[in-house]
């Protein structure tokens, strides 16, 4: 894929994928792809740290999806990103379509408003992934709750991930969104035999707040682990540290087993997943909130890997 430039041609939609961290938008962008109902499209995967693990875990054709990292987007990468999509729209075979799946703690408005300023791109829809099993601990919490409610409240469409079936517990949430983005569709993850959520067939007029600098502080670490962990003592150590380790995501080698195994933690939940794609290292990111004491998190668990 080479870039050329295009005159005269038709805007390409533009969809912005949010949630928080690990609410499940890859897992939903796979389910996206599979259904090919977004042929030649280009796929923008916007991570948080030095590696982007999450665009290792996207099923598509290498050429088609671009990698960012560190990015907050809600300061620093907006740039690299506008430089990213206008080297995009130069390329030939043109996009059929663009998906950027923002990373956990990004503002989708100020990603939405790159599209909205464009006279090659239209903003097709807003959609974000929400957990509602952490819903509405997030909602209220010190740290999280601002950049979550903002997610909630600037997108056209809100897909329920991890749904509690509780009559009291569903009250609350259905309350708890309709106060932040009472005109939100929703639906709920997984949808019925792997389709996916009917996209809009226009552009998105969905009255968003106006994008704002986010006073968010968030901390990252890269970890490369030398030699193969120890999965339950690392199990034990993320739940210890669940306080100030939001997410953590990383291709290790467990044991006495040579194949990597895949670990996902958010929620203060770990789940140990097969790992399709062998990775070149050992890695895990860990994303949390700054401190003292997630120094110390990142310490004890490098300290598992050391040879």
């Amino acid at each position: 894929m080479q870039p050329e430039l295009n005159e005269g041609c038709e805007p390409i939609p533009m969809t912005v994928l949010s949630g928080f961290l690990g609410a499940g938008k890859t897992t939903y962008l796979n389910q996206l792809i599979h259904s090919r109902r977004i042929p030649n499209a280009l796929i923008m995967v916007n991570d948080f740290g030095d590696i982007n693990i999450d665009s290792e875990l996207i099923d598509y054709q290498n050429d088609r999806i671009i990698n960012l990292t560190n990015g907050c987007v809600c300061c620093t990468l907006g740039g690299s990103l506008a430089e990213q999509l206008a080297e995009a729209l130069r390329f030939t075979p043109r996009p059929s379509a663009i998906v950027i799946e923002a990373s956990g703690v990004a503002n989708p408005a100020r990603i939405a408003d790159i599209a909205r300023v464009s006279h090659e791109l239209f903003l097709k829809e807003v959609i974000c992934v929400v957990d509602a099993s952490q819903a509405l601990v997030n909602a209220k919490h010190p740290q999280i709750g601002e950049i979550w409610r903002e997610q909630i409240a600037v997108a056209d469409r809100l897909l329920l991930n991890r749904l509690v079936d509780e009559a009291e517990f569903v009250k609350s949430l259905d309350t708890l969104l309709n106060s932040l983005n009472p005109s939100a569709a929703r639906l709920e993850l997984p949808l019925p035999n792997g389709a996916p959520a009917p996209t809009p067939a226009s552009q998105s007029t969905h009255t968003a707040p106006t994008s704002t600098k986010n006073s968010h502080s968030w901390a990252s670490a890269t970890l490369t682990l030398l030699c193969a962990i120890d999965a339950e003592r690392l199990t034990s150590l993320l739940k210890n540290y669940a306080d100030v380790v939001i997410r953590a995501k990383g291709f290790l080698v467990c044991g006495d087993q040579s194949r990597p195994k895949l670990l996902q933690f958010s929620g203060g939940q770990v789940r140990w997943l097969p790992s399709v794609k062998p990775p070149a290292q050992a890695q895990l990111v860990l994303i949390g909130i700054p401190g003292k004491r997630f120094d110390e998190a990142c310490s004890a668990i490098r300290s598992l890997g050391d040879l």
